[in-house]
């Protein structure tokens, strides 16, 4: 039974940052969407992010990582989630073996040509990154929508939040949706009454820093506070060190 409880602990909020980074190895593929949709509608200039040719091999890796972990869970989450991310992956990888040389010729051609990028979309690119898209967003919604237990929803929403916002080179400015995530839904006033003091007063102090334009002086106490409250949701107290310092 201590085995079984140990196993489990955590579990959300990893499952949470797992899906944190399958989006952020697939955002290139996401920007250029994006950004070729601006160019066709207002004519501005194609974004090709510079990780571009890396996105799919990265994408497909960590959905079998991913994959790996939900298929030693039992409940109804993974019975739901399992033939999802199964379709998933096999439509990335088909995209991949399809468009990988295409993705590469995009990112190395400066600036990027208009004949090329009219070409991969007619050969599909840009509807097929949508669909890829909707069916992540799906496999996510559908392990959120799993959770029966208030505290396991607010660690997977919470890690994968922090997750992203960790991950991020830059920081301009925090979303208001992040409030929300972190306090539990739209009309708490305070931190869950589930959370210790300390991630709790990271909690509110993380929370007086969203929608304020930030200075360099704020982002170390902002990744202090988020790394403390991430750790905590892992259970993993000094898992990625330092997270304490400055909150």
């Amino acid at each position: 039974m201590l085995l079984a409880v140990g196993a489990l602990a955590g579990q959300p909020a990893r499952m949470g940052s797992a899906f944190a980074t399958v989006y952020d190895a697939f955002a290139p593929l996401g920007v250029l969407h994006r950004s070729y949709a601006d160019f066709l509608f207002y004519g501005t200039d194609v974004v090709v992010p510079d990780d571009l040719d890396s996105a799919c091999e990265e994408t497909g890796y960590l959905l079998a990582l991913l994959h790996i972990d939900l298929l030693v869970q039992t409940g109804p989450q993974a019975v739901a989630v399992t033939p999802r991310l199964a379709r998933l992956r096999a439509d990335v990888a088909i995209f991949c073996d399809r468009f990988s040389g295409t993705l590469t010729d995009i990112l190395y051609t400066n600036p990027p040509d208009p004949t090329m990028l009219k070409v991969a979309g007619e050969l599909g690119l840009f509807s097929d990154i949508y669909g890829l898209q909707q069916g992540l967003q799906s496999t996510f919604e559908a392990y959120l929508d799993g959770f029966c237990d208030e505290q396991a929803m607010w660690e997977f929403a919470v890690a994968f939040a922090l997750r992203t916002l960790l991950d991020q080179e830059e920081l301009r400015m925090l979303e208001p949706s992040l409030r929300d995530i972190l306090y539990g839904s739209t009309e708490a006033l305070f931190p869950p009454a589930f959370v210790p003091q300390d991630v709790a007063s990271a909690i509110v102090r993380l929370v007086e820093f969203i929608g304020v334009p930030l200075e360099a002086a704020m982002i170390d106490e902002i990744r202090a506070c988020s790394q403390l409250i991430y750790e905590y949701v892992l259970d993993e107290p000094d898992g990625m060190g330092g997270g304490k310092a400055g909150c």
